[in-house]
């Protein structure tokens, strides 16, 4: 059955059964997503040699959930996965119905447009249950993995016999600075920044692979394969610009936690202070760890600055002028008096 719509210059017919795609656009997918794999192992592997070697982030952060997560964090994750699936079936149905709803609204089917309107508020109850769920197992999952690193340090820190909470605070030169920091805070930003990476990562790849087949399945493959290398030479350039933000955020904690130690040193030695007059000394030491930690923070705003500028051109407003061309491409092949591509006739 053929749909004829209307443009200047002539009439397009649209066929309402488009040639099916979806197995070659899933293909296409699955190998691009494991192009993004290597290239990140690649980009991984060059920052850590570039660093100095040694252990990398992925490795470090791997080797600690290893040690201290479990099952329950596992089945969390998978209810995670789970639902961030179903909230992107749900983005496509919403954007199929709406669009039924416009066609009902442009043609005066109003009988038809009150069954869909009421469709859309019946299913959008079920995706708000979702949307709360995807918030409920995300804060689920950042307090079962502070809960899981905060007691295995508690485990290490104060095992009997070995008087590691003593040797770390107060035995030699090699002693580790503000514990109580890494401890109490460093963890539960680590948790909220690892349940963070895990949720933006597990739902951009469920995304790109559901809206990849569905342009396969509607367009034809050349519009999924175009946007891929153009993803391509985006994330090669964006690597090139990006600053070690890794690296800088371990910077930034170390500051922030020897900003915190002086703080609990003067509160340690204030009588000792006092007896002394020691204020003016004091404030000096405060005052150059706080100097120390604005310059780091001024220096990670101006690189993050610039490196916003290049990802945001790249990945949201020059793709948008590639998708452009792209949706508009049948319309003008079928004016220049070109082939139709498979989805039309």
């Amino acid at each position: 059955m053929l749909n004829a719509d209307f443009v200047r210059g002539g009439p397009v017919v649209l066929v309402s059964r488009p040639q099916r795609n979806a197995g070659l656009g899933l293909l296409a997918a699955l190998g691009f997503y494991c192009y993004i794999i290597k290239f990140s192992d690649r980009v991984l592997t060059y920052k850590t040699k570039k660093s100095g070697g040694g252990e990398g982030i992925r490795e470090t952060v791997l080797r600690i959930l290893w040690q201290t997560c479990g099952y329950r964090e596992a089945l969390t994750v998978t209810k995670l996965s789970l639902m961030l699936m179903l909230r992107t079936f749900g983005s496509v149905w919403v954007s199929r119905h709406w669009g039924k709803i416009v066609n009902s609204v442009v043609t005066a089917n109003f009988p038809r447009l009150k069954q869909l309107v009421s469709e859309f508020a019946a299913a959008t109850v079920a995706l708000s249950v979702l949307n709360a769920l995807l918030k409920f197992y995300n804060s689920t999952l950042r307090l079962q993995v502070r809960e899981q690193i905060t007691r295995w340090c508690h485990e290490m820190y104060l095992r009997p016999g070995y008087t590691v909470y003593y040797r770390a605070n107060r035995v030699g030169e090699h002693r580790l600075e503000n514990c109580d920091h890494q401890i109490a805070s460093d963890v539960q930003i680590f948790s909220q920044v690892f349940t963070d990476v895990v949720s933006q990562s597990l739902k951009p790849t469920v995304d790109f692979i559901v809206y990849s087949v569905e342009l396969s399945r509607v367009q034809g493959l050349a519009t999924p394969l175009t946007l891929y290398a153009w993803f391509a030479i985006a994330s090669c350039v964006s690597t090139w610009t990006l600053p070690p933000f890794g690296e800088i955020a371990a910077t930034r904690q170390h500051l922030e936690g020897q900003f915190r130690a002086r703080h609990s040193d003067l509160i340690a030695h204030c009588e000792q202070i006092a007896f002394l007059r020691g204020e003016r000394p004091e404030k000096g030491v405060l005052n150059a760890s706080l100097d120390r930690l604005l310059a780091h923070c001024r220096r990670e705003h101006h690189l993050s600055f610039n490196s916003e500028i290049v990802r945001q051109y790249l990945n949201k407003y020059f793709v948008t002028v590639i998708g452009l061309f792209l949706v508009s491409r049948p319309l003008r092949l079928q004016r220049c008096g070109g082939p139709m591509p498979s989805y039309t006739s």
